[in-house]
């Protein structure tokens, strides 16, 4: 948490829920597997660094590249609770994100994925609520199809 006299300057209170076409272990594997090279995800294709502390714990530091500017800098703690869920907290130059992950079985090869956001903005210039949630979603929407692609052509879940 930062300082307490540094100003929030909005709370975005966000769910997000995702069915997924892949078993619950596929699922839970898939999206905890922290690896360097998660940037390929995304449009500004941000660089990590994973740092194991322990089986259930991670710690990620992600940074980008912008021309004129210093480089984004994030960093983010993991921890992990197998076999359905995890949460992350996340600090950077304008804000701090906490999400908590909740992975539940719908059949044998089909997951819900919820996704419970706080994001609070350190900036005055933030987006709007729903802008930001269209934009988390569809992020998740990304990642909800690489997962099923993988899934469907036999990839395994753990790189």
């Amino acid at each position: 948490m930062p300082e307490s006299s540094r100003r929030v300057y909005a709370t975005h209170v966000v769910r997000i829920s995702k069915v997924i076409a892949a078993p619950l272990g596929y699922v839970y594997d898939w999206c905890t597997d922290y690896r360097a090279d998660d940037g390929q995800y995304t449009r500004s294709k941000p660089r990590f660094r994973v740092f194991r502390l322990s089986p259930d714990r991670i710690v990620r530091v992600r940074y980008r590249r912008r021309k004129a500017a210093p480089p984004a800098v994030a960093a983010e703690v993991i921890r992990l609770r197998p076999p359905d869920r995890w949460h992350l907290d996340q600090i950077d130059e304008s804000d701090l994100n906490t999400i908590d992950y909740k992975l539940t079985r719908l059949g044998p090869r089909k997951t819900r994925l919820t996704l419970s956001f706080v994001e609070r903005w350190m900036v005055p210039d933030f987006p709007p609520k729903a802008q930001w949630s269209r934009r988390s979603s569809g992020y998740w929407d990304g990642l909800v199809s690489a997962i099923e692609q993988d899934y469907r052509t036999g990839r395994p879940a753990k790189r």
